[in-house]
C-alpha cells in the first residue's frame, strides 16, 4: 500500500492535551514506546520527526497508534493534516518506525510464531470486520496484544479474543498459555459498546468480529477531504 493510501484516523482523548492517530494497517511498533524532547530517538526515525514539531511534546507509539502529548495545543484540527503528512513520509520512506533494537517483545521465539499467526490468520479474518490486532510481547507463558479499529471498544471484543483468537493461538504455539489483552477500550470508536450480540444469522453493533456488524462513531481522517466519521474527532482530515 502506497503511504499516501494509507488512511489514519484521529481519535480524541480525556485529555485536550493528548490526541491518538490510528493507521488502518500499518504497524509502526509491535512493542509499546514512548519518547520526549529529551528521548534518544536515533533510533526512533518517526518520534524524531513528530517531536520536531515546536507544538508536540511527547510520542507514544504502540502497534498502528501514535498518540501524541501536545505543548499548549489548541486544536488538534488545526494541525491533524500536517502530523498525518508527517507519518505518511516516514511510511514512504519504507524505515522501521522504530528499530527493533528499541523495543522490548520478551521471548523472541515465541513472539515470531504468535505474531506469524496473527498476521496471516487473525487479521485477514477481522479485517473484514474493521478489525486489527497487534501484538506487543511475549513473557512468561503470555502473549500482550492490543486490539484497534471496529474491535477497539466493543463489548464482543472479549469474546472474539478469548473463545476465538486465544484458542488458536494455544492450541497451535506450545509455550503460550493465554492471551492478554492490554487495549484501552474506552478510546475506541464506540467505548463500552453494550447492544446484545446478535445469534447466529443475525447482524447488528458491536465491532463486527463476533457479530459481523462495523461501528460507526466520532473518528475521522487525517485525508484531505470531508471526515467521514459520525462525530467530532480530533479533525485531522
Amino acid at each position: 500500500m502506497l503511504a499516501q493510501e494509507i488512511r489514519i484516523r484521529g481519535e480524541p482523548t480525556a485529555d485536550p492535551q493528548k490526541c491518538r492517530f490510528v493507521l488502518e494497517a500499518e504497524v509502526l511498533s509491535r512493542s509499546p514506546v514512548s519518547f520526549d524532547r529529551d528521548s534518544d530517538t536515533s533510533k526512533a526515525p518517526l518520534a524524531a520527526k513528530l517531536l520536531a514539531l515546536p507544538y508536540i511534546a511527547g510520542v507514544s507509539i504502540s502497534g498502528s497508534a501514535v498518540t501524541l502529548t501536545g505543548d499548549n495545543v489548541e486544536s488538534w484540527p488545526a494541525i491533524g493534516k500536517e502530523i498525518g503528512g508527517v507519518i505518511r513520509e516516514q511510511i514512504k520512506t519504507g524505515e522501521p518506525a522504530v528499530e527493533e533494537e528499541v523495543m522490548d517483545i520478551g521471548d523472541a521465539d515465541l513472539f515470531t510464531q504468535v505474531n506469524l499467526l496473527i498476521k496471516n490468520d487473525v487479521n485477514p479474518s477481522i479485517a473484514a470486520h474493521g478489525g486489527v490486532i497487534t501484538l506487543h510481547s511475549v513473557n512468561d507463558g503470555k502473549a500482550f496484544v492490543t486490539m484497534g479499529g471496529g474491535c477497539q471498544g466493543c463489548s464482543a471484543s472479549s469474546i472474539t479474543l478469548k473463545q476465538g483468537v486465544e484458542s488458536y493461538i494455544v492450541a497451535k504455539v506450545d509455550g503460550v498459555n493465554e492471551i492478554v489483552d492490554m487495549t484501552d477500550h474506552s478510546e475506541g470508536e464506540n467505548p463500552y459498546y453494550t447492544q446484545p450480540i446478535p445469534q447466529a444469522g443475525q447482524t447488528g453493533g458491536g465491532c463486527g468480529c463476533s457479530s459481523g456488524g462495523q461501528s460507526s462513531g466520532g473518528s475521522c481522517s487525517t485525508d484531505a477531504g470531508p471526515s467521514q466519521g459520525g462525530g467530532g474527532g480530533c479533525g485531522c482530515h
